[in-house]
């Protein structure tokens, strides 16, 4: 069995849970519903795509949800790239579009995300500094996934 039919089924259910009002919030307050949304927009199935599109189309409606949307990692990046690729079906850009303009349209300014992101880095600094000499970089390549990403571990490895 590939693994198209169970990225279906997956994004499916998560497009009828955020068609709930009621889910939106908890769905975009969930440390892994958001970002997995955001990792089916490059999926090679356009039927998964549309489906993460009206998902996110969903909890971008509630008003609250849009800053969390809008300055997580990737969104709107995926976002233009499906906007943007020659291949996309008409209706799948439109959408892929209708999303960005709210998240964009929404009332706080791009600051507001650099502010969020700068104080992950210094909580991520923990890690960094002469006082961790034990720390290793370890790199994970994960099938499927487009970015390499370095983790500083620190002295929990002590194996490698």
């Amino acid at each position: 069995m590939s693994g198209e039919p169970d990225a279906l089924a997956v994004v499916n259910q998560l497009r009828d849970l955020a068609s709930d009002p009621l889910n939106r919030r908890p769905i975009v307050q969930d440390q892994g519903c958001l970002p997995g949304l955001i990792l089916f927009l490059d999926h090679p199935n356009p039927q998964v795509v549309y489906s993460a599109l009206l998902a996110l189309r969903y909890l971008a409606e509630c008003r609250a949800n849009r800053e969390k949307m809008r300055c997580e990692l990737g969104m709107m990046l995926s976002l233009q790239n499906v906007i943007q690729k020659t291949t996309t079906p008409g209706d799948t850009q439109l959408l892929a579009t209708e999303v960005y303009d709210l998240l964009q349209s929404s009332s706080t300014a791009d600051g507001d995300c650099m502010n969020e992101m700068n104080s992950r880095r210094r909580k991520a600094q923990f890690f960094l500094g002469a006082t961790n000499k034990r720390a290793k970089t370890v790199v994970l390549h994960i099938d499927g996934l487009d970015d390499t990403v370095n983790i500083e571990l620190g002295s929990l490895v002590h194996g490698l």
